[in-house]
């Protein structure tokens, strides 16, 4: 049990970590790029944080992968 609780948090602050660096990218960004040229960054930037988790959570991975796909395709050309 206290394993168990000893890797849920640190699961939960490598996560914190992450999602607190894409986050910072992505809203640091400057806002002079296209909506296209935006949204592909931050789709990659998604995939680069699924491809981090891709091993010890591949469902998770799984959901950011796909999350990414569709934030892209909602400002294709």
């Amino acid at each position: 049990m206290t394993t168990a609780t000893l890797h849920a948090n640190v699961q939960r602050s490598r996560f914190a970590q992450h999602a607190l660096s894409l986050l910072t990218g992505i809203f640091s960004a400057p806002a002079a790029r296209s909506a296209t040229g935006s949204a592909s960054l931050e789709a990659q930037r998604v995939r680069d944080l699924a491809y981090s988790w891709s091993k010890t959570d591949p469902g998770f991975a799984a959901d950011l992968y796909a999350a990414a796909a569709r934030h892209e395709s909602l400002y294709a050309d």
